[in-house]
């Protein structure tokens, strides 16, 4: 017998956070982009441009992490709500 969702969650069996990130095609295409615009924005940039740009790079990586998080915890939510509601019916 399997255990349920909940106690699979409760003992760390389930962490949304660490699965894989499957990317679509494009997605896969504007990272290559991202990519190649970096290496050659770097070739560019001085000493002090690029550490300008790496705090810039990583403030924004911070705050794409953070926004999925929030994304993921509303959408958590209102999965939830709409549980509750059909429930109730």
């Amino acid at each position: 017998m399997s255990k349920s969702i909940l106690h699979e969650f409760y003992y760390g069996n389930i962490n949304p956070n660490e699965r894989p990130l499957v990317q679509s095609p494009e997605c896969k295409q504007f990272l290559k982009i991202v990519s190649y615009s970096e290496e050659k924005l770097l070739k560019l940039l001085g000493g002090t441009e690029k550490e300008l740009f790496q705090t810039f790079s990583d403030a924004h990586g911070k705050l794409s992490s953070v926004s999925i998080a929030d994304g993921f915890v509303d959408g958590f939510c209102l999965g939830m709500r709409i549980a509750v509601e059909v429930m109730t019916k």
